[in-house]
């Protein structure tokens, strides 16, 4: 597989996070960086911290293309909040390429664990 170019597309701090308290946001958006940085994707993500309400995480595209809103309920352990967070952006990944199988669902779920605590060993969070 070839090396892929240093990203210089995407732009940090575009993103809008919701809710949620400044340490949380903060942590969300390294998050998010380093997820569009590592799937290779650039999009504007409009994430919503609350309360669990039926799941603990969904996501939908936006209006806009491009533009993706997220919902994460910050009211679970911080290894499953930051894994919900990856899941989701996993689905935000598949549809910024076209690429899954099924509902997508085995990728998220394969990833989410794997790629949080990737995050947590490099230091990201």
């Amino acid at each position: 597989m070839p090396n892929k170019p240093h990203r210089y597309l995407y732009k940090p701090n575009k993103n809008t996070i919701i809710g949620g308290q400044e340490w949380e946001q903060d942590m969300c958006r390294r998050v998010i960086d380093w997820c569009m940085d590592y799937f290779y994707i650039d999009c504007k993500i409009c994430l919503t911290l609350g309360p669990y309400r039926d799941c603990y995480g969904w996501c939908k595209e936006g209006k806009k293309e491009h533009t993706y809103d997220v919902f994460v309920a910050f009211n679970q352990d911080l290894r499953d909040y930051i894994a919900t967070l990856v899941h989701e952006l996993v689905h935000v990944k598949q549809w910024e390429t076209g690429e899954w199988k099924g509902t997508g669902e085995k990728e998220a779920e394969k990833l989410q664990y794997k790629l949080t605590d990737k995050l947590w060993k490099n230091g990201t969070i």
